[in-house]
């Protein structure tokens, strides 16, 4: 059965690391932010069984997914479902011409999750709301004109906004490049 959850500063002034499913995502990405407190999002736990929390809003969890060891949480009341409930989680994002909408997005909610556990610092990887795949089984591909996820990305603006302003740290990952060897002349 779920039980109702509010993070509460479980992880003070620690860095913790947000996986989502954008193309940049990686195991050798998730292997190198394993160091770190680490939310999984959705079907990112294939990449990161070792994750300390999964997060995904939605009821439709399967099986590999509800037998994941870390943290499970969700926003949906199940009583069938052994996780932490944390409500819908609605995001209220601003777009354009001052219209808004309310986004459910469970990347979203594991950045509020990471911040409400008290990170100091929240490292994101995977976020590239303008491209989408299914559970790392298709192929990339550009968003249509008719964005299956609108308000994903003005929302992620603006839970970054508010949280570097409110003093986290958050940062997106970039793989570090290799070095380059040169040749010196003369």
């Amino acid at each position: 059965m779920t039980t109702p959850w509010k993070p509460a500063g479980e992880w003070a002034g620690l860095t913790v690391a947000v996986l989502a499913s954008g193309p940049s995502m990686t195991a050798a990405v998730a292997e190198a932010l394993r160091e770190h407190k680490t939310i999984a999002v959705n079907y990112t736990h294939r990449l990161a069984p070792w994750a300390d929390m999964l997060v995904g809003l939605d009821a439709n969890w399967p099986k590999e997914m509800r037998e994941f060891e870390g943290m499970r949480v969700t926003g949906i009341e199940d009583p069938e479902f052994d996780a932490l409930y944390i409500g819908p989680q609605w995001e209220r994002v601003r777009m354009a011409a001052g219209r808004e909408i309310e986004v459910h997005n469970s990347g979203l909610a594991a950045v509020r999750i990471a911040a409400r556990m008290g990170a100091a610092r929240i490292i994101l990887a995977g976020f590239e709301p303008s491209t989408h795949r299914r559970f790392f089984t298709e192929e990339w591909s550009e968003q249509s004109p008719a964005d299956p996820y609108p308000g994903v990305a003005e929302g992620l603006e603006q839970i970054v906004a508010q949280l570097r302003a409110a003093g986290v740290a958050v940062e997106f990952y970039e793989e570090p490049k290799p070095a380059r060897v040169g040749i010196k002349r003369g």
